[in-house]
């Protein structure tokens, strides 16, 4: 349980104490308007968050048509991007999420009032929500108000009991799937969503069933999207949400996500990562895929196939041609390496983007136009990121195929 503040009350009677000292102190700089410090906004009927929980209709909003509050801290926020018009609120135990008309100026800490008139109550797809709330109705009192996250087991959800519903919570000893951890957490457009399995200290699965594991979900705009999902065991922080029968998990900042213990299932690399990246010397598929995020290096392997997506993410086979026919357009704008000329695993490959504008003309080797150079050796200089949601390169120009 939290350790925080419980009750409206005392969180009021706190906050107006530390007003003086705390409303201006460690005040970020952001381009988002400023909370709101109106104290002459209506009060009227005060409710609590669990008063609010226990009178959603799942089937029709409930407009608020007169002056209403209710009070709380905000637990999650806009801040790092993953988060649209939309923050959490936590009283104690009980938590929702504040849908708003525009962005918001509030932030992880802040003591609110929420002025209810005009907004509605309603639960969508799971989540509890206030819906179309105007950012100008929330007055601050205070802020770095703490919260201290639930440190909880995937074994103690509940889809039919969720009390964790909308609240800070920690997993320990969590790892994403080995078959996951190339991908980054969100593809260049919409959502990355991955499961969290965890393990107790002999590394058995705590659920087998992965219908059950938790799901990080992460938005394509989140300051941490095309980061490399962490390849070890650790724990993990965020908002917990219950979409329709699946729970998710929103990470409010990557310093949270601390993952750096070896994993219980070992990564999957087929070939010794070799090279140093240089032209003379480059790094094979297995070294690339390790070395993500390096700019100017040099990579070789065998081109293997192409995939039938310009954007997105690459999710199955559907959207990867192994050969030999290449007649999708987007078949010009790529091509997937590996260290194996019949490697057919794209956990195991590089997705290489072809520029149409680059001075060597290197989208000339496409698939499409050019079948026969399926099984060839490419070694390609580049950047080293995130293609198609797939370790990648980017940036290609010089290159070499053979």
């Amino acid at each position: 349980m939290l350790a925080s503040i419980k009750k409206y009350g005392i969180l009021v009677l706190l906050a107006m104490v530390a007003l003086t000292s705390c409303m201006n102190k460690n005040a970020r700089k952001n381009n988002y308007p400023k909370p709101s410090t109106d104290f002459t906004l209506p009060v009227g009927k005060v409710y609590t968050i669990d008063t609010l929980l226990q009178m959603i209709n799942p089937d029709k909003p409930l407009k608020f048509t007169e002056d209403a509050s209710v009070y709380g801290v905000v637990s999650a926020d806009e801040t790092s991007g993953n988060l649209y018009k939309a923050a959490f609120l936590q009283d104690g135990d009980k938590a929702l999420e504040l849908y708003m008309k525009s962005t918001s100026g509030l932030r992880i800490g802040d003591s609110v009032r929420v002025y209810l008139k005009g907004a509605a109550l309603f639960e969508y797809s799971g989540t509890a929500q206030i819906q179309d709330l105007d950012p100008n109705n929330i007055t601050k009192i205070a802020n770095n108000i703490n919260i201290v996250p639930d440190t909880i087991s995937v074994s103690d959800l509940n889809v039919n009991n969720p009390i964790y519903k909308c609240r800070l919570v920690a997993f320990k000893n969590v790892e994403f799937k080995a078959a996951d951890r190339n991908n980054t957490f969100a593809p260049s457009t919409g959502y990355g969503e991955f499961k969290l399995a965890e393990y107790d200290e002999n590394c058995n699965k705590i659920i087998d069933d992965e219908d059950y594991w938790v799901t990080v979900r992460t938005s394509s705009y989140a300051s941490f999207a095309q980061k490399q999902l962490p390849q070890g065991k650790g724990t993990i922080t965020g908002i917990l949400t219950l979409y329709s029968k699946t729970w998710q998990l929103t990470i409010r900042s990557y310093s949270e996500v601390i993952m750096n213990n070896e994993p219980c299932e070992a990564p999957i690399i087929i070939n010794d990562p070799v090279g140093s990246g240089t032209q003379s010397d480059p790094y094979n598929i297995a070294a690339a895929i390790l070395h993500q995020y390096e700019e100017g290096q040099w990579i070789k392997g065998y081109i293997v196939g192409s995939a039938n997506i310009a954007s997105g993410m690459i999710e199955n086979d559907s959207q990867i041609s192994w050969g030999p026919d290449f007649t999708y357009n987007e078949n010009v704008t790529n091509l997937i390496l590996a260290d194996k000329a019949n490697e057919n695993n794209i956990n195991n490959c590089v997705v290489v983007y072809l520029p149409s504008n680059a001075e060597s003309h290197i989208r000339d080797i496409n698939l499409k136009d050019h079948p026969e150079n399926l099984g060839k050796t490419l070694k390609v200089k580049g950047n080293l990121k995130t293609y198609l949601g797939k370790p990648g390169m980017k940036e290609t120009n010089e290159y070499t195929l053979k």
